[in-house]
């Protein structure tokens, strides 16, 4: 099956691809010769795939550098590239017929939820943030789509290797390196496995679901509680780590909500197992030991 795809060489996309080797992945982007934000580039590549699916991750994904530009409003680049890529892909989706899968994330909740409540598919949205602002308008085009579609919503999600950073492995080098870390205690969310992704991904696809989906692990942890985590894991000093809050640590910077946590049980009824935080940590450490 040929699937066409943006945001392919990221973080999610690029692992995606190497484990999904059963399909033909054709990417979009400006290498390739496709700017998102560009509706006639997109409409063309779109339309003379002989494709049924695409996949929609590219995104501007700098949440701090995002709310520098809220001022800017629909000028900005993170709306240009969230909110009108987006229409752009959409658009030419519906235009030829084809099924949307589009990433989202857990920001676009309001985070108000008492721990250990967590935020279910159904639920309202209310994001805090602007980039989540530009999420959250994303979802709402592709939630009144005449094509098929699905909205997957992962979370802080981690891998063993690749050239951008994920939390885990920034805590876990930054530990590495003896300096000192400090760690949010009043921010909760529910990581997500990289590899676990990529295996809902491909029962999606072949189930051919519709609607929205949480991609998540079960277990709820905080940035103070996944780091000391990380060092127990990985024998490395826990005095480096420091306690923290939202208020202190996110000053000046894009505000996080309190409680991000998505209920993942509806993936768990379609007989996918989601690893816990600890268990991702032990498949990661496999991997990086090959």
């Amino acid at each position: 099956m040929r699937i066409i795809g943006t945001g392919l060489t990221g973080l999610l996309g690029s692992r995606i691809v190497e484990l999904l080797t059963d399909y033909q992945f054709q990417n979009l982007s400006r290498v390739t010769g496709v700017d998102i934000t560009s509706k006639d580039q997109v409409s063309s590549a779109i339309a003379n795939s002989s494709s049924s699916l695409v996949l929609h991750l590219a995104a501007f994904t700098d949440v701090d550098g995002a709310e520098k530009e809220k001022d800017l409003k629909e000028q900005s680049l993170v709306w240009k590239i969230n909110v009108e890529g987006t229409k752009n892909v959409l658009e030419a989706c519906e235009k030829s017929n084809k099924k949307i899968i589009y990433f989202s994330t857990d920001m676009v909740f309001p985070g108000t939820k008492e721990v250990p409540e967590k935020y279910t598919e159904e639920d309202k949205t209310g994001a805090i943030g602007f980039y989540a602002k530009t999420k959250e308008e994303a979802e709402k085009l592709i939630e009144k789509a005449t094509c098929p579609w699905l909205i997957i919503r992962p979370a802080y999600p981690y891998r063993s290797n690749f050239e951008k950073k994920d939390f885990v492995r920034n805590f876990k080098q930054l530990l590495e390196a003896g300096k000192q870390i400090e760690a949010v205690s009043d921010h909760f969310f529910t990581p997500t496995f990289i590899d676990d992704l990529a295996k809902v991904l491909d029962l999606a696809i072949s189930e051919n679901l519709t609607g929205k989906l949480h991609v998540t692990g079960g277990e709820i942890v905080n940035p103070l509680e996944a780091a000391l985590k990380i060092a127990d894991f990985f024998k490395l000093n826990k005095d480096l780590i420091g306690k923290t809050t939202r208020d202190k640590f996110f000053k000046d910077r894009a505000p996080r909500a309190y409680n991000l946590s998505l209920n993942n049980d509806k993936i768990g009824k379609l007989g996918v197992r989601m690893h816990s935080f600890q268990e991702g940590l032990i498949e990661l450490k496999k991997q990086l030991a090959i």
